[in-house]
């Protein structure tokens, strides 16, 4: 009986047919999917953000979603801030797949593999999701590589960045929260103060008194 000899190093033909076999099943299980990389414009070097950052881009990129029972998380739930809606899941990328759809155009932050803060549009339930960690370590060293991406991810918590991909169903999140007048003409306009005018419009029918020094509310 012959053995596989595996070499960390090199990449021989038993590599070849396992990372083909392993892409196969990621796209025989996949579903659909956009990857947008976001596009930093003003990165705060200390905090590690950047809340001025825009998507650009979708590139069309096949997704095997690991959790089969469904999303993970406490889903939806009732907060003092208000309904939250805490969804996650795993998704699995093909390096391979990766590399041709995505890294070849070189738009991402980080070139040679998905990036923590970039998104992942999900046609089969409308839903935006956010990289908050990348497992490229997953399968460890089979045969001596690696072969896929582990994306944790979870819903986009939108706040007014800059959604210009091309398509429709991705740039419609810029409807939800933004205070962009050129997105959505109905918005409020904000000054430096976090003033509005839904205050202004209030405090006009506000009547301050001695005995009631916190007005008619």
């Amino acid at each position: 009986m012959t053995q596989l000899r595996v070499n960390p190093v090199g990449y021989g033909n038993q590599n070849l047919i396992l990372e083909k076999l392993h892409d196969e099943a990621i796209q025989i299980h996949s579903v659909p999917a956009r990857y947008i990389p976001r596009t930093m414009i003003a990165e705060d070097l200390v905090l590690g953000e950047d809340r001025l950052s825009e998507f650009n881009d979708a590139y069309p990129i096949d997704v095997y979603i690991e959790n089969a029972d469904g999303f993970t998380g406490q889903n939806s739930f009732a907060s003092k801030f208000g309904l939250q809606i805490d969804s996650g899941a795993v998704f699995v990328i093909s390096r391979r797949g990766w590399g041709a759809a995505v890294a070849r155009f070189g738009t991402t932050v980080l070139p040679n593999r998905p990036g923590e803060g970039d998104l992942i549009y999900l046609p089969m339930n409308k839903g935006l999701f956010e990289i908050n960690y990348v497992d490229h370590q997953a399968p460890f060293y089979q045969l001596g590589q690696y072969y896929s991406y582990k994306c944790n991810v979870e819903l986009f918590r939108y706040s007014s960045e800059k959604i210009h991909t091309g398509v429709d169903d991705v740039d419609s999140f810029n409807l939800l929260n933004t205070q962009d007048v050129t997105v959505r003409p109905d918005a409020d306009t904000t000054s430096r103060v976090a003033d509005n005018s839904k205050f202004k419009d209030r405090a006009t029918a506000i009547v301050l008194q001695k005995d009631n020094p916190f007005g008619d509310l």
